[in-house]
């Protein structure tokens, strides 16, 4: 029995290649959180801005009422507080001036007191030193008249008029005329009257 080769022949199968669609991988992706210290400073920051706003609507306010409460400063109140007259050309006038402004100080300056009789016919002037008064304060201002008529008792007409100056801190200074009129007064020899509040002066500043 022969050994026979044989060959086998056959046709190569087909190689293919087979490729699978898979969908891409899911990453999931979360906000960082902010830092531990940001997070420990956002309330003390906002306490801190909201503070300085509250102070500087305090302190725009304040300001505000200041200004025009200033703006509407009062003329200071004027009375005869006494007189004394020694005789007839011989008197002493004492003024009482008060300054009703919580926030502004007056200057007076050009002061003069003037002491005329009734109907005019003469007139004497009597200049007074210059004085500053502080707010609220009141002065008591003496006046010496000298040379009137010799008369037994004589109705005289007492005014005074002066440049005041008007000032509060922070602000600009306001000058103003004063005019003061405190009626018709009887002036008799060997006179010690206290007038006081009964004898107001009328006062206007322009």
């Amino acid at each position: 029995m022969e050994n026979q080769t044989r060959v086998a022949i056959g046709i190569p199968a087909p190689n293919y290649l087979i490729t699978t669609h898979q969908p891409p991988p899911f990453i999931a992706t979360y906000p960082t959180p902010p830092p531990a210290q940001q997070q420990s400073l956002s309330c003390p920051t906002l306490f801190i801005i909201t503070s300085i706003l509250i102070i500087i609507l305090f302190v725009s306010l304040a300001f505000t009422g200041f200004y025009f409460t200033y703006q509407q400063s009062n003329p200071p109140i004027i009375r005869i507080e006494s007189i004394v007259a020694f005789n007839i050309t011989n008197w002493l006038i004492t003024l009482s001036l008060k300054n009703p402004n919580k926030y502004a100080s007056i200057h007076y300056e050009k002061i003069q007191v003037s002491v005329s009789e009734f109907d005019d016919k003469w007139r004497v002037i009597c200049p007074v030193d210059e004085f500053d008064q502080v707010e609220n304060g009141e002065n008591l201002m003496d006046v010496d008249v000298f040379g009137l008529v010799d008369s037994k008792m004589v109705e005289v007409v007492l005014k005074m008029d002066a440049v005041v100056c008007l000032q509060a801190k922070y602000m600009q200074k306001h000058w103003q005329m004063l005019e003061v009129d405190c009626g018709v007064v009887v002036v008799q020899p060997r006179m010690n009257t206290t007038v006081g509040r009964s004898n107001r002066c009328n006062v206007r500043l322009w």
